[in-house]
């Protein structure tokens, strides 16, 4: 605390000293319009302010810059999240369609080795066959 105020201190014995030896020059100023005879302390003051100001500036623009980066790579996690889910769902449904055509292989397979009497092809039937293939 002690310290705090010695620096403040210290920087207005500075700024005091500066402007006192600093009144009697004078220069000219053009900001869209020529100012003449303005005092070296009136200008560094306005520098000091303008300087303050675009700094300001820079610091809001970088953070808007990075809100807007943090809220596309937000929305890049909820898109994944979503496609993963997406997925996750067509996976189950792919899973559920197999578990059904093996339950209706092993059903076939079971009435397939349930019949005592398998068909033989016929020797009329290879003709029939032949003949279709030869016309």
């Amino acid at each position: 605390m002690i310290a705090a105020l010695i620096i403040i201190l210290l920087i207005i014995l500075f700024l005091s000293f500066f402007v006192g030896k600093n009144l009697t020059n004078v220069c000219t100023l053009w900001l869209f319009k020529t100012y003449t005879d303005l005092s070296v302390t009136v200008i560094v003051f306005i520098a000091f302010a303008a300087g303050i100001v675009f700094s300001l500036l820079c610091y809001m623009v970088a953070k808007l810059i990075r809100a807007s980066h943090e809220n596309e790579v937000a929305d890049a996690k909820n898109y994944a999240q979503k496609q993963q889910k997406k997925q996750e769902k067509i996976d189950k449904k792919i899973q559920k369609q197999e578990e059904k055509l093996k339950k209706k292989e092993a059903k076939t397979s079971e009435k397939s080795s349930q019949s005592s009497v398998e068909s033989q092809p016929k020797q009329a039937d290879k003709v029939n066959i032949e003949d279709r293939i030869h016309e």
